[in-house]
């Protein structure tokens, strides 16, 4: 949930995007202690269409549900979700339990997502000048996992930046939910809310960058995608 009261833009990032930022890597079946997966180990598990540019049509699986949450994740992280509700509502609408896709039209979110998108990186992306604006994630657990819903755990980064605020790395953790209605898995929100942390320090003798130096040192830098 979003707090308005001490919103961080890359707190926000790591709420709204969670799923993206926790399960681009590894593979479900590895060491959760969870059932079996019931599909075919993670071969054809989709997306098997497109709708409105997002990626649908995924296997009743275990590693179905991890390919959901990855490609919904995804969308969920990028940045016109917050600038423009126009788009949000679309994105809901395809990839979200109708429960969830309201929680988006309550009061309090909808002012805490406009006031996010009036900081400088959000700003800068809306505007289109330079920022910097990457996900990673870090590690995740299999808290639950069933033909009808999947909980997991996650642990991410975020580092976000722009001219008027130079980059800074973000770290929190949470739990996130997957449910399958009609056809196909839906992302249904966060569980609890999502906490900074754990953070690490910098390594010794190692100063951040500048905000010229990170843009000039990355500049086409491509984002990684995987599929479980």
């Amino acid at each position: 949930m979003l707090d308005r009261k001490r919103i961080t833009t890359g707190q926000a990032l790591l709420a709204v995007g969670l799923v993206a930022l926790g399960l681009v890597i590894g593979w479900l079946t590895a060491g959760d202690g969870g059932e079996s997966t019931d599909g075919n180990g993670g071969a054809n598990v989709g997306p098997s269409d497109s709708v409105k540019g997002i990626p649908v049509g995924y296997e009743r699986s275990r590693e179905g549900a991890a390919a959901a949450a990855l490609n919904y994740g995804t969308v969920l992280a990028r940045p016109e979700f917050v600038t423009d509700p126009r788009r949000r509502a679309e994105i809901l609408e395809v990839i979200a339990t109708p429960a969830e896709a309201r929680r988006y039209e309550e009061e309090d979110r909808v002012a805490s997502l406009a006031s996010l998108a009036q900081t400088p990186v959000y700003r800068a992306t809306r505007e289109g000048e330079p920022s910097v604006w990457q996900t990673t994630p870090l590690g995740y657990r299999v808290e639950r996992y069933n033909r009808d819903d999947a909980q997991l755990f996650v642990w991410s980064a975020a580092i976000t930046g722009a001219s008027e605020a130079p980059p800074r790395a973000s770290f929190g953790s949470g739990s996130v939910a997957l449910r399958w209605e009609g056809d196909d898995w839906k992302f249904a929100g966060d569980i609890g809310r999502t906490e900074d942390g754990p953070t690490p320090a910098l390594a010794e003798g190692a100063p951040a960058s500048s905000s010229n130096e990170y843009r000039a040192r990355l500049r086409g830098l491509q984002g990684l995608r995987y599929v479980p």
